[in-house]
């Protein structure tokens, strides 16, 4: 199979150049003052060669074409700190969620930039990098530094992809270990409500009638096992009762509605019949407004902290063991797996980018007891092939 061809963007002083490699040497095509320029480079087709047309040739057509020529990133020396405000930069007119950049941006200021911010990047040495690591594991979880690690990469590896490092030191230093306990933040370490205590969460939230949505998120939650962003980001356009379904396009956090979490999250999910009976209920109370669920000053909520501050309100009341609200989510999907629903149907209702996900996360959290295990071995035995009994 022959190797497919490089064709690179570039953009240099304002000049959108396509580098492309056409037989043994770079090729460039770009436009200028709308005419279309195409000319073979006659260097060599080869990472060196790549280097050499970006930081001489291009450079010099520009001088050529231009009063005014930005000089090249190459020409100055990067500190890492100059490296991480272009990747914020770019990252801002990206795709990514603001709460994540701003996360983001959050961790490399906190454990990252005290540490590195002022080096500049080509002296960065791994052995510094996985002293620095080691430091954190001392002080955090090891969870947690892999954030800190991730952030860092990324920034190194921006430099890598615009030539102003060879390689990634980062790639030299083992990453920490991350524990299967240690995989999710606290809102989403699995920790599911059993039915029991589903019912007298069910029962006790009518002290929040006034506000008519605590009753009905929970069941809601508890019925599809949507995200509590997603929750209080639907409107009653995303509500199709005819059909029994449910879209989840967005998710609600620090006032706006955004993407949802990954590109799976995307999904219409089944109106179950306890969903139906939330949103039904729901939609006495907000009917005439955009959004199923609105604040006691009936606006859209600002998050789902209040819902969250309501719901361990109610389990205080009760007694029964305080978690989170994402837990009505993990209680979903532990309850229909454990019934025996398809774990492909609940992995798509979840939202999962596939059903190995949803299975590493809740098997560990599906215990039956001995009378399911004997009726479901008994079930599956009527379906295996029998044989007689011969003499023997």
């Amino acid at each position: 199979m022959a190797k497919k061809k490089q064709s690179i963007k570039y953009n240099y002083s304002g000049i959108k150049f396509t580098i492309r490699q056409r037989y043994e040497s770079w090729y460039l095509d770009f436009y200028f003052e709308g005419k279309r320029i195409r000319r073979d480079t006659n260097v060599p087709a080869t990472k060196d060669g790549l280097i050499e047309v970006k930081r001489v040739l291009l450079p010099e057509i520009a001088a050529s074409l231009l009063d005014n020529v930005i000089p090249p990133y190459e020409d100055k020396e990067w500190t890492l700190d100059d490296m991480a405000e272009e990747f914020w930069a770019l990252k801002k007119g990206s795709k990514m969620r603001k709460h994540t950049l701003k996360r983001n941006i959050a961790n490399y200021n906190n454990h990252v930039s005290p540490y590195f911010g002022s080096r500049v990047i080509t002296t960065l040495l791994p052995m510094e990098l996985e002293r620095w690591q080691n430091n954190l594991l001392e002080q955090y979880k090891s969870s947690s530094v892999q954030k800190y690690r991730s952030v860092l990469y990324s920034i190194l590896d921006q430099a890598v992809k615009n030539d102003l490092l060879q390689k990634n030191p980062l790639d030299k230093v083992t990453a920490p270990k991350v524990m299967f306990d240690l995989q999710y933040s606290d809102e989403e370490k699995p920790d599911p409500f059993t039915a029991d205590e589903i019912q007298t969460i069910l029962d006790n939230s009518n002290i929040y009638n006034r506000n008519h949505y605590m009753r009905n998120i929970i069941l809601l939650m508890f019925a599809s096992g949507m995200r509590p962003g997603e929750i209080i980001a639907l409107q009653w356009s995303d509500i199709d009762f005819e059909r029994k379904t449910i879209s989840i396009t967005k998710t609600r956090i620090r006032g706006e509605d955004g993407p949802p979490k990954t590109k799976a999250s995307y999904r219409t999910i089944d109106m179950l019949p306890l969903a139906e009976e939330a949103l039904r209920d729901q939609y006495e109370h907000t009917k005439d407004y955009e959004y199923v669920f609105i604040s006691s000053k009936k606006e859209p909520f600002y998050s789902h902290d209040v819902v969250g501050v309501n719901f361990q309100r109610i389990l205080k009341q009760t007694g029964i063991k305080e978690r989170v609200l994402y837990n009505l989510r993990h209680t979903y999907a532990s309850h229909m797996i454990s019934n025996g629903v398809d774990i492909v149907y609940v992995s798509k209702q979840l939202g999962h980018d596939n059903p190995n996900i949803t299975l590493t996360i809740y098997t560990h959290f599906i215990e039956e007891d001995d009378e399911k295990r004997l009726k479901k071995i008994a079930e599956i035995g009527t379906k295996m092939v029998t044989f007689t009994k011969g003499d023997s």
